[in-house]
């Protein structure tokens, strides 16, 4: 799974509040097991809509949110090494619609020679779904008054 994080800037003369102001986007790759909890279909429709998002992906227990369903994780060591690949033939063109991108991801299946070797992990993220609900306002009075 490819997934887009905030990372902080490096190596620039900025000031504290120009850097907290300015943000990069990071691409890496992530072995991540979402389970039984929604299907393939689910997953590539909202990659396809950049509706994927992490929050402290670093960190010990991460959560993936994949459009409205919201998981939480952590990290655990596999016995060898996840290999991700891309294919070379493949384009998707950005202006093409949801559906039609979909289904060629899921129809297109390359031959051995059109595959390009982009990363390996020793590490897989297991993810279990959680619900996330707003803080009721007594809740919030309640700790304040503490």
């Amino acid at each position: 799974m490819e997934v887009d994080t905030p990372s902080d800037i490096k190596n620039q003369p900025t000031n504290d509040a120009d850097q907290a102001d300015e943000d990069e986007e990071e691409d890496f790759l992530i072995m991540a097991d979402i389970g039984h909890d929604i299907d393939q279909q689910t997953v590539l429709e909202h990659a396809v809509k950049s509706e994927i998002r992490a929050i402290d992906i670093d960190g010990t227990n991460p959560f993936i949110q994949i459009g409205p369903y919201t998981f939480q994780g952590q990290y655990n060591y596999i016995l060898g090494t996840n290999l991700f690949f891309s294919t070379s033939s493949a384009t998707i063109d950005d202006n093409a619609s949801t559906s039609s991108r979909v289904e060629e991801v899921t129809t297109n299946i390359p031959n051995a020679s059109d595959l390009n070797l982009i990363g390996m992990a020793d590490k897989k993220l297991n993810l279990s779904r959680v619900y996330v609900y707003p803080k009721k306002a007594d809740d919030t009075d309640i700790q304040s008054k503490s």
